[in-house]
């Protein structure tokens, strides 16, 4: 860790939550019911940052889009192929 400008102090729960103090989820762009990722630091600090934009985000917002698709693939029951699905979800109109 860097300098702090203020340092605060808490217990953890029996549950292993922690509050994390408005201060710094303000500091850090942290955001209610918003993704967060927590890591550790080559200094053995755990690390707590909002899942953003970058490059390794990217690769895990793919990594979970993949997933989710993979889990409905085959799921459809609605007895046409793609073509005529799309056809019914456009309204059937001719580009």
């Amino acid at each position: 860790m860097n300098a702090h400008t203020k340092i605060e102090t808490g217990r953890m729960t029996s549950k292993g939550q922690v509050l994390i103090p408005k201060a710094a989820r303000d500091a850090v762009g942290l955001k209610p019911n918003g993704p967060y990722k927590v890591g550790v630091n080559e200094q053995k600090q755990v690390v707590i940052e909002p899942l953003g934009y970058g490059p390794d985000d990217a690769e895990e917002r793919v990594r979970r889009m993949r997933e989710g698709i993979a889990k409905l693939r085959g799921t459809s029951k609605l007895g046409m192929n793609t073509d005529d699905y799309m056809a019914l979800i456009r309204g059937n109109e001719e580009p």
